[in-house]
């Protein structure tokens, strides 16, 4: 009997990740891309720094790189979205609206 991973599927925010992409350097989108894919595939806590974010159940940021977190949630079953790609002292000051 084979063990299936979890899967979840990236479809909230992608507007906000395309546009992060458009101006952001190939090292950059890498280190974004394969954090993502430890959300999607469940291993984002054993192979990254999370921090939840305490005034919102469901949403959390994951630290990429030094310069670069990106804040997750989850909205609806096997589904998560991006709300914020960025530089960490900004993160706090922006609130997001999910597009």
């Amino acid at each position: 009997m084979s063990r299936e991973r979890m899967r979840l599927k990236l479809n909230l925010g992608l507007a906000r990740l395309e546009k992060w992409a458009g101006s952001a350097g190939q090292v950059e989108k890498n280190a974004l891309y394969k954090a993502l894919f430890a959300v999607a595939d469940g291993t984002v806590y054993n192979t990254y720094k999370v921090l939840d974010d305490v005034a919102r159940d469901g949403e959390f940021f994951v630290v990429v790189r030094e310069n670069l977190i990106v804040k997750i949630c989850f909205r609806e079953p096997d589904v998560f979205g991006v709300l914020y790609i960025g530089a960490p002292e900004e993160a706090a000051e922006t609130e997001v609206e999910i597009t």
